[in-house]
């Protein structure tokens, strides 16, 4: 409940007091936080903004649409906070991505307006009075915060270790990535929230007590999987390993394989080793077949369907068959894409965080730092922590270990998330982005938190010369490992919201500013 709270204050309020360095003895006033028409806010006294801060001035266009954002986007907000409105009006467009994300940014929008106008006694629209950075960020923040209890939950269900559970929290509460995409009217936090969510539900479900709750909870599985995949194609990812996982379940109870090892030792795997019923729950088989059938084709099926309702009530489809043109034009559209990008980086790179991508950049009329006399310059970088994802490369390269070796069941799966949304990403030809890792990032803090948790369970005996230390904890690296990582936020927290900072504190390479490497600018 802490984490949360922590969570949502440092998403909803970011970024506090951004004009700090420029204007130190301003007051700062909370009601400069929504503002609909471009407004020059050069020189404007210190601002406590939050989702509403204005990063972009000015209007934009945006391709296919009707409508333009006001000021104040970033990056692909130009594109899906526009679609977002557009659903609410009722205008056709084309998006080579599923709706349900967006339609949940237009709530956003929708219910941001609807109390401008019922309980602040705004006149107009909803649709309109929402059409604001507040109305298209306020749902990525709710559903980015929620991020952080349901990954605790995950974890405490793949691993009864509370410190396994409360480490994964705590890395995805101060991840940067995390940090921003919770931040911003993008698609991508929702996709990986439902992700997450119907991975969540799938182990309530291999868990289950009875027959009847094992029916329940696959139903629910199969609606959480048709929300995942209706906001982003990558949750087909998350269905393939639970179709495994099920698989070799009932594969490990019906057959029995014996190696021998040399000697007089032999591994075993199979029914002399498993414990519990074939299917979760004891269910009886021709009830689990339907309950199968409905939870991971019908249901999904339906919801996917059911999420394209706006683009048949304006009339942009027909029926079916119209349905199905788009998903191939989609299909194509990502297939045969050949424009470049000067942020785009290939897959392998993405975990060292080679080339992130710059969301925001300003250096001109924001004012000077007052301490250093340096020009102030303000930038949004979607870079993960840097102390995060370098720690985690060896510990994802562990889990085969600890899943083979060790039989254990949570490095396995851990793995299998890792690798079934990250490598598919190798076979894309299109420009891509280290965004696209994003799915693979909870199950890369899973890894983490895991072998933190591990070295926790540990306990050495240090000698240094004549001098010893006895009984060493491994539980005191874990918080050693989780304070760094709130340190590392706490440093790069200016070049994740915009806040200004002098040039040097900015761009200076390691040892003097944020921008580490060349690449990172």
């Amino acid at each position: 409940m802490a984490l949360t709270a922590v969570a949502f204050i440092l998403r909803y309020f970011s970024p506090i007091l951004p004009d700090l360095y420029a204007h130190p003895s301003d007051h700062f006033d909370l009601s400069n936080c929504v503002v609909n028409t471009p407004v020059d806010v050069t020189g404007t006294k210190g601002t406590l903004c939050g989702l509403a801060y204005p990063f972009q001035r000015g209007y934009r266009s945006a391709p296919n649409s009707a409508l333009s954002p006001p000021e104040g986007e970033i990056f692909d907000e130009i594109y899906f906070a526009v679609f977002a409105h557009d659903d609410l009006k009722g205008i056709a467009y084309f998006d080579p991505e599923p709706p349900l994300a967006k339609l949940i940014i237009g709530a956003g929008e929708w219910s941001y307006g609807w109390w401008r106008h019922n309980i602040d006694g705004v006149p107009g629209d909803p649709a309109d009075l929402g059409f604001n950075p507040f109305g298209w960020r306020i749902m990525s923040c709710i559903f980015g915060t929620l991020v952080v209890p349901l990954i605790y939950l995950f974890a405490l269900r793949l691993w009864r270790n509370r410190l396994f559970a409360i480490a994964a929290a705590v890395l995805a509460c101060f991840d940067g990535m995390f940090f921003i995409q919770s931040r911003i009217g993008m698609i991508d936090i929702f996709a990986v929230f439902f992700i997450l969510l119907a991975y969540y539900l799938f182990h309530v479900h291999l868990d289950s007590r009875g027959p009847r709750d094992s029916i329940v909870t696959l139903l629910l599985t199969g609606v959480t999987i048709g929300l995942a995949v209706s906001a982003k194609w990558i949750a087909l990812a998350a269905v393939s390993v639970m179709l495994f996982v099920l698989l070799i379940r009932v594969v490990r109870r019906l057959v029995t394989v014996r190696i021998r090892t040399g000697g007089s030792s032999t591994w075993v795997w199979g029914k002399e080793e498993a414990a519990g019923p074939a299917l979760p729950g004891g269910a009886w088989w021709p009830a689990y077949l339907v309950g199968f059938v409905l939870a991971f084709a019908v249901i999904p099926l339906s919801i996917y369907i059911a999420s394209w309702t706006p683009f048949f009530t304006r009339g942009q489809f027909h029926g079916l068959a119209d349905l199905w043109k788009y998903q191939v034009d989609s299909y194509s559209y990502h297939a045969h894409l050949t424009a470049t990008h000067p942020y785009g980086s290939p897959w392998y790179s993405w975990p060292f965080l080679y080339r992130p991508v710059a969301y925001y950049f300003e250096n001109a009329g924001l004012g000077v730092d007052a301490s250093t006399g340096q020009p102030l310059v303000a930038g949004m970088v979607d870079l993960g922590n840097p102390w995060i994802w370098w720690t985690s490369i060896p510990c994802v390269l562990l889990m085969p270990f600890f899943a083979l070796k060790h039989r254990n069941y949570a490095a396995a799966v851990i793995a299998m998330g890792f690798v079934t949304q990250y490598l598919p990403w190798s076979l894309i030809s299109r420009v891509i982005f280290l965004y696209h890792m994003f799915a693979g990032l909870p199950f890369m803090i899973l890894a983490l938190a895991f072998c933190l948790a591990k070295l926790a369970q540990a306990v050495a005996d240090v000698e240094i010369g004549s001098y010893r230390i006895p009984g060493l904890s491994g539980a005191a690296f874990l918080y050693l490992h989780l304070a760094v990582a709130v340190l590392f936020f706490i440093f790069f927290y200016p070049v994740w919201t915009g806040l200004p900072i002098g040039a040097d504190q900015y761009l200076g390479g390691f040892g003097h500013g944020r921008m580490w490497f060349m690449k990172w600018i």
